[in-house]
């Protein structure tokens, strides 16, 4: 059977079965994916189910494209499965056709970050109340908030202090509807409303899907817990995957309590576990374990040991240099250190920092060495200023409800435009704001008439074109409009900004010929995250922990690992925080397959450029004795190493010292080498060499 080929005996255990709700604990680097498109084969090749009859999740745009792929492969299929998906993008494809029911039109467009906080800022601006207090960024945060947890009456808690919240809450969603415009969570939060609102709706869907997979269970809020149990019904009929381990997103909503307490809400579900890691050595995998092993509370029922049949493999250092600025330096000259000597290429390496700020002093390292580098998660690409604006005029065409297009176009370039004019626009607006531009014009100034008119020209052609030739409609847009002389004059890196927009011209061009619409392009960049930007290019490559997860490399630096940067300062007055940090630096250590190189500094600059006193993690108390010390600095002393007629004398119980380690007392002799209880660091096999009678 094709389908079990590969696959370890706890692997076929979960791809076989189906009498059940079915929950994998799948650790680190255990190929769960593997086990979701070895599911799906057996699925289609076994048992006949239709492919587009069988609904997959995960978690970015770039996991399901690769899940996609594999299942394409494996059962040579002509056209890629349009049931591979992630929670947003299935919510947004059901609602384009559903979503008429709860007042928003087929072609609705989904607001990223920016746009949700322009429009709260509208929405402060219009109540006239406090701007300082209600900050735009606050209120997004608590509405994100109340609409993950599924409830409204939460509103009342948070109006203790913001009174002018439930006016706010409601005018921002009163403002999204009028726009034809749904932020992220309302993707989620409308598929609730419409399957609880209209019985019909929800059978028909249900219907539609014979077999149900999740990837990352453990990163899945309530709303999207919601949305399963809905879909599944009183069926048997769903496969999640999850590692509670590696769940480290509850800051974003994430709820653990829907892999800890799965069983309850999928009655009679099997659990599969899966702890052989096909990843990493077998020392990294111990160190991981040992790590993991001292999570506290309920975690510890779930708790998977990982291991391989691998080798060893290398020793894991902990590097200690006395400033940041060092600690950099280690890691530039250990990487070219290792391309000269083992033959990596630079994007067999990660740096996996804890705070994106940190990536400041690496990148200005790896430009002094001339190491190529990426950085992954920070501003999206398609978030970018200069790529925005281009959109924002594309989409406005197809959208012209779209209220934060508009506003961002009107004036852009600078056309004379102010915001009395769009005020006055705003007046004539009904449900269309080109049309509101063009019911306005007789009743403006000539000049700023004319002005105008030249701009509803640039739209009428933008419309006309978009959809079947958006990449040559974008040029003509971006020369139409002096985008580029704009660019010239407000920015000094206008050079990198435009090469974003030929980057977006290309992007166009690969929608035309892969023969989608435009639209689905707005709503495949809409949905984009940080990973995926990766690039396989021959980088290394800089992001966060949070942002490496589900990713390997050869090679994984591990920096700052100081008490207030990892463990985060925000952790340390809550125990359920640090057991995240906990799982956040295991996260880190997974996704090392070679070789792991973890480091602090003695002393970090504050925001000041002053160098501050630090303090090493308390994740390393745990591990320290399992690392090699590599340290800069030197003894004040450089003694002699003992002669071999002093070293003849050494017994068991002897005080000793190494000019790194410190006092020790003798535990044991073998040959040339001793080993010795050091004070600060524990036991460790010394050579005789290097040790001196204390």
């Amino acid at each position: 059977m094709e389908f079990l080929k590969g696959l370890n005996e706890e692997q076929k255990k979960a791809v076989l079965h189906l009498s059940s709700p079915l929950l994998v604990l799948a650790g680190a680097g255990s190929g769960k994916t593997k086990v979701i498109t070895h599911k799906i084969m057996y699925l289609v090749k076994e048992l006949e189910l239709p492919v587009d009859r069988i609904l997959a999740i995960t978690f970015t745009n770039k996991a399901a494209q690769e899940m996609k792929e594999r299942v394409v492969d494996a059962l040579k299929l002509q056209e890629e499965p349009q049931w591979i998906t992630t929670f947003h993008s299935l919510s947004a494809k059901i609602l384009r056709m559903e979503g008429q029911a709860l007042g928003y039109g087929r072609d609705f467009v989904i607001y990223d970050e920016e746009d949700s906080r322009k429009v709260l800022k509208d929405v402060v601006k219009e109540l006239g109340i406090d701007g300082e207090v209600y900050k735009p960024e606050r209120l997004k945060s608590i509405i994100s908030q109340i609409k993950q947890g599924l409830d409204e009456s939460v509103i009342d808690f948070y109006s203790l202090n913001l009174p002018h919240l439930p006016k706010v809450y409601q005018k921002y969603q009163e403002s999204l509807l009028l726009a034809n415009a749904m932020d992220f969570d309302d993707l989620l939060v409308n598929l609730v409303r419409l399957f609880e609102e209209d019985r019909s709706v929800l059978d028909f869907w249900r219907k539609r899907f014979d077999y149900i997979l999740v990837d990352e269970y453990q990163d899945t809020n309530l709303v999207q817990h919601k949305i399963l149990k809905l879909l599944v019904g009183d069926r048997d009929c769903i496969t999640v995957v999850g590692d509670p381990q590696q769940c480290i997103y509850t800051w974003r909503g994430a709820n653990p309590e829907n892999i800890l307490e799965f069983e309850k809400d999928f009655p009679n579900t099997q659990i599969v576990k899966l702890e052989r890691n096909y990843r990493s050595t077998g020392k990294i995998l111990s160190l991981a374990n040992r790590v993991i092993a001292n999570a506290k509370g309920r975690w510890k029922e779930k708790i998977l040991r990982l291991w391989t049949d691998r080798e060893d493999g290398e020793d894991i250092y902990l590097a200690v240099l006395d400033t940041d600025k060092k600690e950099s330096g280690f890691i530039g000259k250990r990487i070219l250190k290792l391309m000269e000597g083992e033959g990596y290429s630079y994007g067999d390496f990660a740096v996996l920092i804890r705070m994106a700020y940190l990536s400041r002093n690496i990148e200005e390292l790896f430009v002094r060495l001339g190491i190529p580098y990426q950085v992954i998660g920070g501003v999206r690409f398609y978030e970018r200023a200069e790529v925005k604006d281009i959109l924002s005029y594309l989409r406005l065409a197809v959208q012209p409800k779209d209220t934060q297009a508009f506003k961002r176009v009107i004036n852009l370039p600078a056309r004379g435009i102010g915001e009395k004019t769009v005020q006055k626009i705003g007046e004539f607006y009904e449900e269309n704001w080109l049309q509101a531009v063009k019911d306005a014009v007789d009743s403006l100034p000539s000049k700023t008439a004319e002005r105008l008119k030249e701009f509803l020209q640039v739209m009428e052609y933008v419309r006309e074109n978009v959809e079947a030739k958006p990449s040559e409609t974008a040029r003509n847009l971006v020369s139409w409009i002096g985008y580029r002389d704009y660019l010239e004059k407000k920015y000094q890196d206008w050079e990198e900004r435009l090469a974003n927009l030929q980057e977006l011209f290309t992007a166009l061009s690969e929608v035309e010929r892969s023969g989608k619409t435009f639209s689905q392009f707005l709503e495949e960049s809409s949905l984009s995250q940080a990973q995926d930007s990766l690039e396989n290019t021959d980088t290394v490559k800089i992001m966060t922990v949070h942002g490496a997860k589900g990713l390997e490399f050869p090679v994984v630096f591990v920096p700052a690992l100081e008490e207030g940067v990892f463990p985060s300062g925000k952790s340390f007055e809550d125990i359920e925080q640090m057991e995240e940090e906990r799982r956040l630096f295991y996260v880190a250590i997974t996704r090392a397959k070679e070789r792991l190189y973890l480091s602090y500094a003695r002393k970090r600059s504050s925001y000041s450029g002053r160098l501050n006193e630090t303090k090493p993690s308390r994740f390393l108390k745990d591990i320290k004795d399992s690392l090699r010390l590599i340290t800069d600095r030197k003894p004040a002393v450089v003694s002699k190493p003992v002669r071999s007629a002093d070293l003849s004398q050494l017994k068991v119980g002897d005080l000793v010292k190494h000019s790194a380690f410190g006092k020790g007392v003798v535990a044991g002799i073998s040959g040339n080498n001793v080993k010795v209880i050091f004070e600060k660091v524990g036991e460790k096999t010394i050579r005789k060499d290097f040790l001196k009678k204390a």
